[in-house]
């Protein structure tokens, strides 16, 4: 039996049938030359048998019905068929007829009593290619989980096959057998690292205050003081699933140009393109949106499970230069990184639950749209691979995050690099927000806007490329 934290049964305390608490990827892959008639029916059989390699998908809630105790115990009612489903796109089959199709798959929730995963193999893309679609509770694993998870599936060797011989245990547990002075020094250890947190936490909601009395606006924000837009209301079932690409070079590029990172780079981007979609819709509020940005706070070896954090940021859609946009970006987040990385995990995690206890428990009494929301949306940048990635010879061209919206909180841009390139994902809800699938449009739009800004007289002949 292996106990859930609190962050992980609270994503499952807030999950509705309106809104499923999944992380998603959909995978584009080439198949090897000269694969095999069955080549995909081979390796669907294979994905089958994941729960043998990866010892996240071989467990299931002890009692779906009941949290107040929830646990993690070994399935012990696998059927590969529940988990892993074949089919083809009609033909011709084009992109425009993949993303429906896994949208579809993305507004329905995962069954509590089975392991909380599912794999859709989606065939008949032009040039031979396929897609996977994979979800995973966000109980059994963040983000960054996922993307490992996915990645050590993945090899760099496009000869190297899915060894199903190469079992992964997990580490044996051992929540039960600890003596009574282990266990009492296990909680005087809690109660001492919240003691000693309370303090930092303190002082950083005093900074965040005095920072809103001195009228900075670059700088982190209180939670819930976010303008209510339309990605703050209560959401319906149906979503909007849009992707886009942007190179992952000249983001670098401009980064190291301006003094930032690639995550500040990305940030003013999209920050330029909300700007333009809420003008497009006369809903453009007077102050900046609010960005929550996830931050990780797991040791090098944790894979699942969460250990959350949250930098709570401006959005910058107030200000119409997109270069002054970026600099302003660049200075509060360096600030926020600099405050947040000074507290200790305790501290953080504290923080963290400052903003999301009160988003549940206003998301489960059906209060979201009654007070300010906390944030107006997610923002996550996810580091990939740096080289090419291959599953049992099958190349991958492109990996696509799909994460979560829900009530009081309607719009999730996730990124990951991959091989050169940077893949957005973005969740909305359309019911709610008119055209967002229009948003990849003014994400492009934004980033040349700040290319065009950034370049010098020299640099003109390379606006284009």
């Amino acid at each position: 039996m292996e106990k859930l934290s609190a962050q992980d049964v609270g994503f499952l305390k807030i999950e509705t049938p309106r809104c499923p608490f999944h992380v998603a990827a959909l995978v584009i892959l080439t198949p090897p030359d000269k694969a095999a008639a069955n080549y995909l029916r081979q390796l669907a059989r294979k994905c089958g048998r994941l729960n043998e390699i990866l010892p996240a998908f071989n467990k299931r809630l002890e009692d779906p019905e009941d949290l107040s105790a929830a646990a993690w115990i070994p399935a012990d009612n696998y059927q590969a068929a529940n988990h892993v489903l074949h089919y083809a796109l009609p033909a011709p089959g084009r992109m425009a007829d993949l993303l429906p199709l896994v949208t579809r798959a993305h507004e329905r929730a995962l069954d509590r009593s089975r392991p909380l995963w599912e794999l859709h193999m989606i065939e008949g893309l032009p040039g031979g290619r396929f897609a996977l679609y994979c979800k995973t509770h966000h109980a059994l694993v963040d983000g960054i989980g996922a993307m490992r998870m996915i990645q050590s599936l993945f090899s760099t060797d496009p000869k190297q096959k899915i060894d199903l011989r190469k079992v992964r245990r997990e580490p044996t547990r051992q929540h039960s057998h600890h003596s009574l002075f282990q266990q009492l020094g296990g909680v005087a250890k809690g109660v001492l690292e919240q003691y000693r947190a309370l303090p930092q936490l303190s002082r950083l909601l005093l900074h965040m205050g005095a920072d809103i009395l001195k009228g900075n606006t670059d700088a982190m924000r209180l939670p819930f003081t976010a303008p209510r837009t339309i990605f703050n209301t209560e959401l319906e079932s149906r979503r909007s699933l849009s992707i886009c690409d942007l190179p992952l070079k000249t983001v670098k590029r401009l980064a190291r140009q301006h003094g930032g990172t690639v995550n500040d780079v990305l940030l003013a981007i999209c920050g330029g393109a909300l700007r333009r979609y809420l003008q497009a819709h006369a809903a453009l509020p007077k102050n900046s949106l609010i960005v929550g940005m996830p931050m990780s706070l797991k040791s090098g070896g944790e894979r699942e499970g969460n250990r959350l954090s949250y930098i709570i940021s401006p959005f910058f859609t107030d200000e119409k230069d997109d270069l002054r946009r970026l600099q302003r970006v660049i200075r509060t987040t360096r600030a926020a990184k600099a405050e947040m990385t000074s507290m200790s995990v305790t501290a953080a995690e504290d923080f963290y639950a400052l903003l999301m206890v009160p988003a549940v428990l206003l998301t489960i009494s059906g209060n979201a749209e009654r007070f300010n929301p906390a944030i107006n949306g997610i923002f996550s940048n996810v580091p990939g691979a740096k080289t090419p990635l291959y599953l049992d010879g099958a190349r991958m061209e492109a990996l696509y995050p799909l994460s979560i919206i829900t009530h009081g909180m309607g719009l999730n841009i996730t990124v990951v690099s991959q091989a050169g390139k940077l893949c957005f994902g973005i969740a909305a809800c359309p019911t709610r927000q008119a055209d967002i699938e229009q948003l990849p449009g003014h994400i492009r739009a934004s980033y040349q806007a700040l290319r065009r800004a950034s370049a010098s007289p020299g640099d003109a002949k390379r606006r284009n490329d």
